[in-house]
């Protein structure tokens, strides 16, 4: 069996896809590029979410099946779910993990989360990024209950002062592996696809088959809206800092929390206080600015 361990965004649906169609071993599943870049069109043979589906899969029986279970799980972090598996896989099989090796990739992975999960084909809203309510709300309102009640200038400063905590799982993951784990980053999937996929079915021990090369070019461009994106992130600090004219247009909630992160990382806080619509000039932006350090 093959078992991709990944957050989410980090491309499960596509490796299990091309397992699927690029190998001799297994029956392709027609499966579209939908419009946000994602593979979600299609069911995985195995993606468990929780602990109890790990253990359920396994007394099952399964044979050359592939497993796509994210972490880390809601009640679970990888080590645990890792805990789990090892109890039941064979030395025989295949396993993979799919992480980010800094931070900056982990907040590529924020975009892509947001892109694709929160609003894009699957439409599941910021509740990925919210839903559990592990971050104190009423700091900002003591009458608060739930994420959703707060403003947007309030919704944005709270998830750039927790995201930087709640990715660091995604880079150390790789420490929760053995040897036996080919293990990849996001960015050397985005960076060269193909050369990527080909690793992880050599890894797999399987047969490549098919126009590999086409369908990795095809389903790079379909991701390059995030990446300018990013790299827009890029230009909105740089110029900011330095007080240059540039202008964008409006930009997600999740890039904003980025590039209000990025400048605290560099020794700027933003009067965010009622800042409901995020300026889209770097000139505006940087008369907003004050020191961390006065």
């Amino acid at each position: 069996m093959i078992h991709v361990f990944f957050v989410p965004g980090m491309f499960g649906s596509t490796i299990e896809h091309v397992i699927t169609n690029f190998t001799q071993e297994h029956t392709p599943v027609a499966t579209d590029i939908l419009f946000d870049g994602s593979m979600h069109d299609f069911k995985k043979q195995a993606h468990l979410t929780n602990l109890d589906s790990i253990e359920l899969f396994f007394l099952n029986k399964p044979t050359n099946a592939i497993t796509t279970p994210i972490y880390p799980f809601k009640q679970a972090h990888l080590s645990d779910i890792l805990k789990v598996f090892n109890q039941y896989r064979s030395d025989l099989d295949s396993c993979i993990l799919i992480y980010a090796s800094t931070v900056r990739d982990a907040e590529l992975n924020l975009l892509f989360q947001y892109h694709k999960i929160a609003t894009g084909s699957l439409q599941l809203g910021l509740d990925i990024f919210c839903g559990q309510n592990q971050h104190d709300i009423t700091q900002w309102n003591t009458d608060y209950q739930h994420w959703s009640q707060m403003q947007p200038w309030q919704l944005r400063e709270w998830f750039s002062l927790f995201y930087v905590d709640w990715i660091a799982e995604w880079i150390e993951s790789c420490r929760d592996v053995d040897q036996n784990f080919y293990k990849i980053t996001n960015g050397k999937i985005l960076t060269n696809p193909e050369l990527a996929f080909s690793e992880l079915i050599n890894h797999c021990g399987l047969t490549p088959t098919g126009d590999l090369a086409y369908f990795a070019q095809h389903w790079a461009s379909k991701q390059m809206y995030i990446l300018q994106e990013f790299e827009l992130i890029d230009q909105i600090v740089i110029n900011t800092v330095n007080n240059m004219e540039f202008c964008w247009a409006p930009i997600n909630i999740i890039a904003e929390s980025i590039v209000q992160q990025r400048l605290r990382a560099l020794g700027f806080e933003i009067r965010c206080d009622g800042l409901n619509i995020f300026p889209t000039s770097a000139k505006i932006l940087y008369n907003l600015l004050e020191s961390c350090y006065t």
